[in-house]
């Protein structure tokens, strides 16, 4: 089963998140976007509590979160809340600086950062990131990942891996899920 979290604002028509959303169904593979509450002015308190029940739903299955921007928050305090919740891989693409002044989020900060809240899962995620993402330095994004002991890649030139950075259809998602054996469940 793929999750997938949005960031900040949602992932709107066009969105990578969407578009990988419509790839998995036409492949037949299990795939949950669960609608978290005020996309806008999001609470982390509400975001942690819908991803959890979220999680509840399915927890028949292993799941593979692929979380984008401050949806990588949310996966992050719900492990150190929470435990796993099933949660067996993640996918985090360009998650904010965990000190980000940034007032409809700041509930979300400053992030737990625990590694001992991913160590079941850390060998199966990854953190993408992008050396001119406007939220995120190259050099926190390596942070972040060492704090939680993930793998990290940093991308040239893809700025905040969004629409408004050119990432309508976002192969690299799918190809990250087919390697890390997300899609042979179905």
């Amino acid at each position: 089963m793929i999750v997938i979290v949005y960031g900040h604002g949602g992932s709107g028509p066009g969105h990578w998140q969407r578009w990988l959303e419509a790839e998995l169904e036409g492949r037949g593979v299990p795939v949950l976007f669960p609608d978290l509450p005020d996309a806008e002015a999001p609470r982390k308190d509400a975001w942690v509590a819908a991803l959890a029940e979220a999680l509840m739903s399915v927890r028949d299955r292993p799941v593979t979160v692929v979380a984008h921007s401050l949806g990588c928050w949310a996966l992050d305090h719900l492990l150190a809340e929470r435990g796993p919740c099933g949660v067996t891989a993640a996918l985090l693409v360009v998650p904010p600086s965990p000190y980000l002044l940034f007032e409809p989020a700041e509930t979300f900060f400053p992030p737990p950062l625990r590694v001992e809240a991913w160590e079941s899962l850390a060998d199966r995620s990854l953190l993408v990131g992008s050396d001119d993402d406007p939220f995120t330095s190259p050099e926190e994004l390596e942070e972040i990942a060492r704090a939680i002991g993930v793998g990290h890649r940093i991308l040239k030139g893809h700025g905040h891996i969004n629409l408004e950075s050119g990432h309508g259809p976002w192969p690299f998602a799918l190809e990250w899920l087919r390697s890390a054996g997300a899609l042979d469940g179905r």
